[in-house]
């Protein structure tokens, strides 16, 4: 096998493991990214901000039955799922390359950072933007009252703001994706690192991956929340914001530091123990497909 064919097989292999990770990590998580959305809007944050999670929860089923919780998983799916398809794409096709330049053009140890970088732009400007927006229209939606379905969601959108209204809140959604994926795959790579030295660089087990998933989504969750508080609200319904900028200079000014932080805790809750499901399914999967291809 040449290869360019060899790493074609490894960039299908990604695909194929990350599209199944993606799947398996929103089925399982998706309550928490509801609620994590409903805490960063400006609009319906009023409803929750007296209420803990657990408690937040509760009111959510009472009110809006149990299946208040997966409003938007559609979009959710469209998004999670080729997201990470295309995350472990990006990991596939970038790193090999930066890792080639790496103490050459680029500095030591940053082959991880630079392959976020890289992916994140490519997932933001294809798929991401949209449908984030999507899905946040319909979870801030609180009774069904304007955004039910994903299609009557877009056509609403398109035909009372305009088709680039779908690319509200691009920049944002471009840097928390790159940073994000950044600290995501460098903090993965760091702790798989600690756990190959630990076991003598023998392969590693799946609950050390999950591990390693687990702890580099926690780094993600705080140090990549400013943006995708200001991501939600570019995306959120007649907020008035001019730009991004714009968004984050009255964040600052009326709400104070602590709004960049919105939702925080709960994106940790969510992305935490997703990162986990991902990776390890990631690895289980990959592992599975590529013994499959070979036979």
């Amino acid at each position: 096998m040449s290869k360019n064919e060899g790493q074609k097989r490894s960039i299908l292999t990604s695909t194929l493991a990350g599209t199944g990770a993606g799947f398996v990590e929103v089925l399982i998580m998706q309550p928490t990214d509801v609620l994590k959305t409903r805490y960063q809007s400006i609009r319906v944050s009023s409803n929750y901000q007296d209420f803990g999670i657990i408690k937040s929860f509760r009111k959510i089923i009472s009110q809006e039955g149990l299946f208040a919780l997966y409003r938007g998983t559609l979009p959710v799916m469209c998004i999670v799922t080729p997201r990470v398809s295309l995350q472990y794409t990006g990991l596939a096709m970038f790193k090999p390359l930066f890792d080639q330049i790496e103490g050459v053009l680029i500095p030591p140890g940053s082959s991880s950072a630079f392959t976020g970088i890289c992916t994140g732009i490519m997932q933001a400007t294809t798929l991401v933007t949209p449908l984030e927006l999507v899905k946040i229209r319909q979870q801030t939606d609180l009774n069904k009252q304007k955004y039910s379905g994903m299609i009557s969601t877009i056509v609403s959108i398109v035909k009372e703001e305009g088709l680039l209204a779908l690319y509200n809140g691009l920049l944002p959604t471009i840097f928390r994706q790159s940073w994000g994926l950044a600290v995501k795959f460098t903090g993965y790579n760091t702790f798989k690192d600690l756990f190959s030295v630990a076991n003598n660089n023998q392969p590693l087990s799946p609950w050390q991956h999950a591990i390693s998933g687990f702890s580099a989504n926690i780094l993600v969750g705080i140090l990549n929340s400013p943006p995708d508080v200001v991501k939600t609200r570019m995306q959120d319904q007649n907020v008035g914001y001019k730009s991004s900028w714009e968004c984050a200079k009255i964040m600052l000014k009326n709400e104070g530091t602590k709004s960049f932080f919105k939702g925080a805790t709960l994106r940790c809750i969510r992305i935490a123990p997703g990162g986990a499901i991902q990776f390890s399914t990631y690895e289980y999967l990959n592992k599975m497909i590529s013994e499959s291809i070979k036979v």
